[in-house]
């Protein structure tokens, strides 16, 4: 029989009755009426309506609602019940610890209320008891006969025991006299034990995921969630939601804060990405002492996790490599135990440091001549020669090498500048013996040379190519490494962009004449180019002369080219026709300006809506993104009065679709469409960017396969009326329209051109593409770019994810797929096999032209901040086993791609040493910081290129923008250190096309549902946009198409009703949610969340509404009974939007209009990403959304499960980033004139 304790008459134990001390004798319990000790509420607050008052009932559970304990009626005290022969005579490991058994349980506090064991009751010291049948440790049966009843307690605290078979989670208590762990608890308490039963086993999920995630050491939060949510919740049978993880995160931190807190591994999981992004959704704080929130997570029964897969694999290195990174990475590299562990860390000699405390002023006077011969402190200055030169003790030295002495002046010499290499990016990890020539050169007085220093140039062998994995004792000095006095060079160093060339050969240049200097021979060209030179005279008329061309930064421009115009020239240059008429009147038009306005809202239903404005509703807007380039035509180049610097030119306007008012359609127009027009203008030289390509439409079978055949080109098929401002159809486009774009062009309007003249219009070059290697390849994106562009064909790919790897084979059917640890593959290949254990071929050394590839960028990455760590050391040295790749098998050209933070880590020390071993191997190189939105994709992804080029070999430039992009995400310069480096490209405002928004990736994709699993579907449209024609062509360019991947993650019922009451709009995101009860499609409703507490920053609401939902927000500590559950508006967001920039972009939608943050490897809605709901569907994005928004074609194909595939894309770099590398590479190729075989 069990007797209930009613609310009235309640049984209480006094608490001399149940002293812990008592001693072990039976105590006689007496029954007895109490008043309950109870707060009460305040009914007749004068300000109810407007400030919400918590009514408590319970002093001890705070409960307003509690219900009472069952007892069993013939429980015992347990200091009773333990003394029974049964529970008294077990014998454990611990003699110190009794431990038995509890089933049938329920917990209480002082006023017989049930109690939840995790609800921070007893964080406030409030005391809880626990009664049920005790059993022996080794009886777990359910069977209350066999088990003696009991009431024991206060319990002291609780804590977790080992998983019961691997799979189950126990909870034990201590109180002081035993342990016990609580089996099956009464009927009635088992709906407390919901929410610690559910946090337990999420907890276990969590950090065996994070323990166990081979593909990355860092884990993020869509990483984890992902994992979570395909996860059952054993409390309810149903799966985890987000809204479970965000409600029991702080027990989650402490769980992990707890487990790294045993030592039993190096990786800290505390300080995972995952966990910081979670501790900001939430608000969870990291306790130094986190058990006293749990209680205590037995060191000795923590997480149970099989380490014996988890094996670290070293990085294989050449030795030219090794030699380089060890200081660096000694801990991950294959170094045997006998070898001695030299570092790097050691002052970096200059050169300086041999001159600094020479005295100068001796050396002043010191210059004669025998003969015709200077002389310097009695040694001889030839040309040639390396020197020292100091001006007073406070100047920095300069080194130099004397190109010629200067006849007119006596003691005067002209030297060609050298930097030494600790001054370059190089900086600490420089060679102290190796300087670099510059592309500068002075003159200089012989008086203030300070010392003559020995320098010899280090020219690659003939055998370079076959020098790959040397012994380092193999490898050719260039210098006696005991004379520290003795320098050397090889490379040319560019201060500006950060690139390293070989230097023009001495000997290629012949008839050298008196006082010569190859810099100064540069300079002087560079310079005579920035002037316009004028060419081929027609004829002059009124004082105004005509030319047929000029040349300017050595491009000819002629009558008939197309030219880039900076943007908004039309609107202040001079009209050279149409004076008199009445134009319509243009008003320039942003098709990209947003339209979101803050609006007047009822607080009381939308509660967070407050916290907008317009600049954090704006991410991934469209706004601020720069016009780009206007075109014209040249009609006539002319000078006034003989003015040869001030060149005019008579231009033709030509429209863009977005310049003109037009039907909604207007976007969907091909990106490089004009419309031509009859207008002119004056303009100056000053306004051209450069030179396009322009064709009527007629003249082309297919202009998209046209526009895509060559750099730069437009077409137009119809004209513009500025008059009526109409549109003329193509058939009445007059002749001189029609035949631009022919092979031969007449300008028929000026009688000074008297012939034809050949319109060029180029094609991208081609050769014979290149045998390539991509290493860490991924699905394949930046080889498939590159592929794209006619460099490369991808003959083998390195890849360990198997999905992955299985995704490059689908694309690349012809490659061979090495799915390997690039570790053992490499040392293989160095060992002389040719095959592998899956009897693959291995490429050979001399078989390899081309190496591409993105080590995985776990501690680079600005999405994945955490960098230590015994696997993050061995994945972040993955960057040695690339560079040893590339000695090993000695490429004519290859590229790095990693994050942008790849500059920054580790004080750029990464960098430096990359760029460091790159150079030492006798590579050319450069690095720089590319936009993926410059290059046609709707989604902003910066990211670092390293380029490099075998010696004999022409380095290459980096690609100009082809499309603007968002200013706020195009900063491209790169700092290292003290210095900041930019790349070559000379489009910093403005680019030829405009940028690629949502719409014209998304728009033809038919509407799918949340939760959307067919693969395969017809698309029920044809392409709509100019990308939508690129990315569906050739095979999908009709409605009955098939449509791969258009799946979406389905996400659990109260998101979906979130997403659903998202508005459709611009810059919609959690803060337009209402706060409403909803009923889910379970039949189960939502809350209303509840605003408690009084909001210190920001204050009352308009009626005088509270918006805080947690007394942190009043300044006082989180209170764990906040929090609330369920809820339409999560409460974890106003919890800590304060913190956080009120969680601007969570749940958000993306715009039509705008563009895509970068694209990880997971969307969810409260992920770091933000928005990645469909601008109009109620879901996240697709799959092939995400695809799209990466630039891949629609034909190509991902492997597995949805989840696999959206890693797939989202760690892929993109291809027409790729592509326009490409063309990079092959011009420089071409320009060394290697179009031949290789």
């Amino acid at each position: 029989m069990e007797s209930i304790i009613s609310n009235e008459n309640s049984a209480m134990i006094t608490e001399d009755e149940h002293d812990p001390q008592i001693n072990s004798k039976r105590v006689k319990y007496t029954l007895r009426t109490t008043k309950k000790p109870y707060l009460t509420s305040n009914d007749n607050s004068s300000n109810e309506t407007n400030h919400f008052q918590r009514k408590v009932c319970c002093v001890f559970c705070h409960k307003t609602e509690t219900e009472d304990v069952y007892l069993p009626s013939d429980a015992e005290p347990e200091c009773i019940v333990l003394t029974n022969d049964v529970l008294a005579n077990i014998f454990t490991d611990n003699f110190n610890i009794i431990q038995h058994n509890l089933i049938n349980y329920s917990i209480y506090d002082e006023n017989g209320h049930m109690c939840a064991i995790d609800s921070g009751i007893m964080e406030r010291n409030v005391k809880l008891y626990i009664t049920g049948y005790m059993k022996p440790i080794y009886n777990r049966s359910l069977n209350i006969e066999d088990g003696f009843a009991s009431m024991a307690g206060p319990i002291l605290e609780w804590w977790l025991s080992s998983y019961d078979g691997g799979t189950q989670a126990l909870i034990g208590i201590n109180t002081e006299y035993a342990d016990y762990l609580l089996i099956e608890p009464h009927p009635n308490y088992k709906k407390y034990m919901t929410s610690v039963i559910e946090k337990i086993n999420l907890s276990k999920i969590v950090i065996e995921k994070m323990l166990d995630n081979h593909e990355n050491d860092d884990p993020s939060y869509e990483d984890i969630l992902n994992y979570v949510v395909t996860s059952i919740n054993p409390a309810t049978g149903n799966k985890f939601s987000e809204e479970d993880l965000i409600t029991h995160a702080q027990f989650v931190l402490d769980q992990v804060v707890d487990y790294d807190s045993t030592g039993m591994y190096d990786f800290p999981l505390s300080e995972t990405q995952f966990i910081e992004t979670l501790t900001q959704l939430s608000g969870a704080v990291k306790s130094v002492n986190a058990t006293r929130r749990l209680g205590r997570l037995r060191q000795d029964a923590c997480i149970k996790t099989d380490f014996s897969q988890r094996k670290f694999s070293k990085a294989t290195t050449t030795e030219l490599v090794k030699d380089v990174f060890e200081n660096v990475f000694a801990a991950q590299l294959d170094i045997d135990d006998n070898q001695s562990e030299e570092t790097m860390n050691k002052l970096v000699k200059t050169v300086f440091d041999y001159v600094c405390n020479e005295n100068v002023s001796n050396n002043l006077s010191d210059i004669h001549y025998v003969g015709h011969q200077v002389m310097w402190n009695d040694q001889k200055l030839c040309e040639k020669m390396f020197v020292v030169v100091k001006k007073n003790v406070s100047t920095i030295p300069l080194i130099g090498r004397i190109e010629y002495f200067l006849n007119a002046f006596k003691n005067k010499a002209h030297i060609q500048l050298f930097m030494h290499s600790y001054e370059t990016v190089l900086g600490e990890t420089a060679d102290p013996q190796e300087i670099f020539a510059l592309k500068k050169c002075m003159d200089i007085d012989l008086k203030n040379v300070v010392k003559i220093i020995d320098v010899v140039q280090k020219i690659p062998s003939n055998n370079w190519f076959q020098l790959g994995n040397s012994k380092l004792q193999d490898l050719l000095e260039p210098v006696n490494r005991k004379n520290k006095k003795s320098f050397f060079y090889q490379l040319q160093y560019d201060d500006t962009y950060g690139r390293f060339e070989y230097p023009k050969s001495e000997e290629a240049i012949s008839d050298i004449e008196n006082e010569y200097c190859s810099n100064c021979e540069v300079i002087d060209f560079e310079n005579k180019s920035k002037e316009p030179e004028l060419l081929e005279f027609i004829e002059e008329e009124n004082g105004i002369s005509y030319f047929y061309k000029f040349k300017l930064l050595n491009e000819e421009y002629k009558i008939g080219n197309f030219i880039y115009l900076q943007p908004g020239i039309f609107s202040i240059a001079t009209r050279s026709n149409k004076t008199e008429e009445e134009q319509f009147e243009y008003t320039e038009i942003n098709k990209n300006k947003s339209n979101v306005e803050l609006k007047i809202i009822d607080e009381t239903v939308y509660p967070e809506y407050y916290r907008k404005t317009l600049e954090n509703i704006m991410r991934g807007s469209n706004e601020t993104t720069p016009d780009p380039f206007d075109i014209a035509e040249i009609l006539a180049i002319y000078i006034i009065d003989h003015n040869n610097k001030n060149i005019k030119l008579i231009v033709r306007r030509m429209y863009r679709a977005e310049q003109i008012l037009l039907e909604d359609s207007a976007r969907n127009v091909d990106m490089n469409m004009l419309f031509w027009s009859d207008e002119e203008f004056r303009i100056t030289s000053e306004c051209i960017f450069g030179k396009c390509y322009v064709s009527c439409g007629t003249n082309l079978q297919d202009p998209l396969v046209w526009s895509s055949r060559g750099p730069d080109r437009f077409y137009f098929t119809k004209q513009y009326d500025c008059i009526t401002d109409s549109i003329v159809p193509e058939y009445k486009l007059p002749c001189e329209a029609k035949l631009i774009g022919k092979e031969v062009y007449v300008n028929y309007n000026y009688k000074y051109v008297d012939e034809d003249k050949l319109q060029y219009i180029p094609s991208y070059e081609k050769i014979k593409p290149l045998r390539g290697l991509d290493i860490f390849a991924g699905c394949g994106g930046l080889s498939r770019g590159l592929e794209d562009s006619g460099l490369v064909i991808s003959n083998w790919a390195i890849e360990c994810d198997e999905m992955a790897a299985e995704a490059f084979k689908l694309n690349n059917p012809e490659s061979t797929v090495f799915v390997e640890d690039c570790n053992h593959l490499l040392k293989l290949a160095m060992s002389g096999e040719k095959t592998n254990n899956k009897n693959q071929n291995i490429p050979q050394k001399g078989e390899v032209d081309f190496i591409c590839g993105g080590p995985p960028c776990q501690g680079f990455s600005g999405m994945n901040r955490f960098n230590s760590g015994q696997y993050s050391l061995f994945k972040n040295s993955l960057i040695v086993s690339f560079l040893s790749y590339i000695d090993f098998y000695r490429p004519k050209y290859f590229v790095v791609e990693n994050v942008r933070n790849f500059v920054s880590f580790k004080n750029s020390m990464i960098l430096k040493l990359t760029l460091r071993c790159i150079t030492r191997m006798g590579y050319q190189c450069t690095f720089g910081i590319l936009q993926a939105g410059n290059f046609g994709v709707p989604q902003t992804r910066r990211r670092l290129i390293i380029m490099a080029a075998a010696p004999g070999e022409t380095l290459p430039f980096y690609p100009e923008p082809i499309h603007v992009f968002n200013k706020k995400s195009s900063s491209l310069s790169v700092q290292v250190g003290d210095k900041k480096f930019k790349t070559n490209c000379k489009y910093e405002e403005s680019a030829p096309m405009r940028t690629v928004t949502v719409y014209d990736a998304w728009s033809d994709l038919p509407e799918i549902s949340n939760g959307a699993y067919e693969e395969e579907i017809p698309y029920k449209s044809i392409p709509i946009t100019h990308l939508q024609k690129l990315l569906r062509c050739p095979d999908n360019r009709y409605a009955e198409s098939i449509l791969s991947d258009h799946i979406c993650k389905d996400m659990s019922p109260l998101v979906q009703a979130r997403m659903e009451l998202i508005p459709v709009g611009e810059g919609s995101d959690w803060r337009d949610l209402p706060n409403i009860k909803v009923q889910l499609p379970d039949g189960s409703f939502t809350n209303k969340l509840l605003y408690t507490h009084h909001d210190i920053k920001n204050g009352y609401g308009p009626n005088g509404e509270l918006r805080g939902v947690c007394q942190c927000a009043s300044g006082e500590k989180c209170d764990p009974q906040d929090r609330q559950n369920n809820t339409i508006i999560p409460w974890c967001l106003p919890h800590t939007g304060n913190r956080h920039n009120n969680w601007a972009g969570l749940y958000g939608r993306l715009a039509w209009s705008g563009f895509c943050s970068t694209t990880i490897t997971n969307p969810e809605p409260m992920g770091k990403q933000g928005r990645v709901l469909h601008p109009e569907q109620h879901r996240v994005v697709s799959v092939r959304e995400c695809a799209r928004s990466q630039g891949f074609k629609d034909s190509f194909i991902f492997q597995g499960p949805i989840i696999n595939k959206h890693r797939q894309i989202g760690n892929a770099v993109p291809p027409p980033m790729g592509t326009a590398i490409g063309h990079e590479i092959i011009k420089a190729i071409c320009q060394n004139f290697m179009v031949c075989d290789y």
